[in-house]
């Protein structure tokens, strides 16, 4: 993986961000998945740190982060920012992220009548909410698992909001297995499951010592060798069988055939740092 450490060094931006390819605008995913990938690698050290500094200074007055520089809201990506800050100097700039994280739901449904028909058409406890991608929306199940990871990053695991954030994505797993990004079902019947939403929401569940046939099924799920999957697909799934402990030797060996002679995959620092994930 040597080659792919060298990609993510060189495709570092001048402001110290990654974007989805090299040389595009710097994003805080790429970023802080980029920095996760890169805090083992002694030979990065400034990258390091100046990718800290970069999260630092596009955070916002409220503590949370929108997307991008540009962005003048806070959403989602908030949760990206803790995780890869966490460990860190900048430690302070985590906690005021937590914070907005904490402050932070997706919509919930209170009045009775609404509960019982969203729970008899969509299958679901609308009373239960997780994180959604903008305030004042829905909630779907990759900014929620992303914002457990976060939490438990810090050491946040008893807040009412974790135990929610829990029971959210208990209760919006596709029954056959796994999770897309958000319902499991609509009127035409169960939606099927995505690789990416699947591995972060097993990934979020296995932090919070959460293991079930829910889970199970899942992993069932993730464990299929009869779906052609992408380098994308392909590194969600190494990344979690490794934080599983399980044997990741069959989708290093994918990977390995998809690995572009830059050292990439895709040319896209963001699906790189996934995949370098799966072997540290």
């Amino acid at each position: 993986m040597s080659r792919a450490l060298d990609f993510l060094r060189a495709s570092q931006n001048a402001d110290g961000g990654w974007g989805y390819k090299t040389g595009g605008m710097s994003f805080v995913e790429p970023t802080s998945a980029a920095l996760l990938a890169l805090t083992i690698d002694a030979q990065a050290a400034s990258h390091v740190q100046r990718a800290r500094a970069f999260l630092k200074s596009i955070q916002r007055a409220d503590g949370g982060w929108g997307i991008a520089a540009p962005d003048d809201a806070s959403g989602w990506m908030t949760a990206w920012a803790v995780w890869a800050l966490a460990a860190s100097e900048a430690n302070d700039a985590a906690r005021r992220g937590v914070d907005w994280l904490l402050e932070s739901a997706g919509i919930r449904v209170t009045d009775p009548n609404q509960v019982a028909h969203v729970q008899k058409t969509l299958r679901i406890d609308a009373r239960i909410t997780g994180w959604s991608w903008q305030p004042n929306d829905a909630a779907w199940i990759f900014p929620t698992a992303l914002s457990l990871l976060a939490l438990d990053a810090v050491n946040v695991r008893e807040h009412p909001r974790v135990r929610e954030g829990i029971q959210y994505l208990l209760d919006r797993a596709i029954p056959t297995g796994g999770w897309n990004i958000g319902n499991p079902f609509m009127v035409s019947g169960n939606l099927p499951p995505t690789v990416e939403n699947t591995s972060l929401a097993l990934m979020a569940l296995r932090a919070f010592d959460i293991e079930n046939e829910i889970t199970v099924r899942a992993q069932k799920y993730l464990a299929r060798e009869n779906f052609t999957v992408t380098a994308f697909e392909w590194a969600w799934r190494a990344w979690y069988w490794k934080k599983m402990d399980a044997p990741t030797k069959g989708a290093h060996a994918a990977l390995e055939t998809l690995q572009r002679a830059d050292g990439s995959w895709d040319g896209n620092p963001f699906t790189t740092a996934i995949a370098l994930m799966s072997v540290k």
